[in-house]
């Protein structure tokens, strides 16, 4: 039994991920992506990174998604004991099967809007119907906010505002990594087409809890029961990801009340308890606007890159290698 990680060679992931591994003297065996698919890991303790893709046309990255999911379930077959089992990875992958399920378990969640919406027209029947004129529109299958769409409508006005990452050019749904704000309906109304079409759920768009003059939400890297990192991420925007050059904050320094950390802790281990199997998520949370109230967002099985970690304790990848140390040892833990 040995730790493998299985991802792409280059990466700050596969990096601090073996630094920490050295650090702790531990050996672990890397397997690229590309090589994954013919291995057989049997009693090996693997951990599964995302694969990373060159192309940010949208349309074609939702064929290497596909592509990808074949790869998990080739994975399922081939033994060994996974940090996260490719199952789980996938059960959270998909935004609305995954918030279904917390849901069903009564995790406070921020609110999807239950109708399949597949172009612009149904989308503000289903706005007007549920009197909801401010969503968000996410692909089913994305992350790093590609895709993501904050619209808002002004039904009796007949006016709309969108704020997104991506642009139209020749037929491709490109992921800029910037975000625009978009006014003109025509073009508002041939991009949330383009979104639609990808298969996407609709939230509504809750206020977020706002620090020195920005709106913030929070990722959450739970591991092995318990919190192992939290940053606040802040944003003159709609969207907080922190690659669109919005900035990050310490946990600390928020100065949430007690009762509030408490709550937000306790909703996450209540959303890690709907996936049993799940050893580690990052899990995205939002504090409601004056209540401080927490919902979670989304959660992601392979969200533990946290760069204000990395630079400083890298805590989260040498618990990480510690645990499955101790598992391929024969210790569970």
């Amino acid at each position: 039994m040995g730790i493998v990680l299985v991802g792409e060679p280059e990466t700050r992931r596969t990096e601090y991920f073996l630094r920490a591994a050295r650090e702790l003297h531990k050996p672990v065996r890397f397997v690229d992506w590309q090589q994954a698919g013919g291995m057989e890991f049997h009693e090996d303790v693997v951990k599964l990174d995302p694969p990373s893709y060159k192309s940010s046309d949208l349309y074609e990255m939702n064929d290497h998604l596909a592509s990808f999911h074949r790869q998990m379930k080739q994975l399922e077959m081939t033994g060994g004991i996974y940090l996260n089992p490719p199952s789980e990875i996938l059960r959270l992958l998909d935004k609305r099967h995954c918030k279904e399920i917390l849901m069903e378990k009564e995790v406070p969640v921020t609110e999807m809007l239950e109708e399949k919406v597949e172009n612009a027209e149904q989308l503000m029947e289903t706005m007007k119907r549920h009197r909801s004129f401010s969503v968000f529109i996410k692909p089913v299958y994305s992350s790093g906010a590609a895709g993501v769409t904050a619209f808002r409508l002004a039904p009796g006005q007949g006016r709309m505002m969108a704020y997104t990452s991506c642009v139209l050019q020749r037929g491709e749904l490109v992921n800029t990594k910037k975000l625009r704000r978009l006014e003109n309906t025509q073009e508002i109304c041939r991009l949330l087409e383009a979104v639609l079409s990808l298969g996407a759920v609709v939230e509504r768009w809750h206020p977020k809890a706002s620090f020195g003059g920005k709106s913030y939400d929070l990722r959450v890297v739970w591991q092995f029961g318990r919190c192992e990192f939290v940053v606040a991420r802040r944003s003159s925007g709609p969207v907080t990801n922190l690659h669109l050059n919005n900035s990050p904050l310490a946990f600390s320094d928020l100065g949430l009340p007690e009762k509030v950390i408490c709550e937000i802790n306790s909703v996450c281990k209540k959303a890690m308890s709907c996936f049993p199997e799940l050893r580690m998520a990052g899990i995205d949370v939002l504090l409601e606007r004056g209540s401080l109230k927490p919902k979670i967002i989304e959660m992601n099985g392979q969200g533990d890159l946290m760069y204000q970690d990395i630079f400083h304790e890298n805590r989260i990848y040498r618990r990480q290698v510690e645990w499955m140390a101790q598992r391929a040892a024969g210790r569970d833990r």
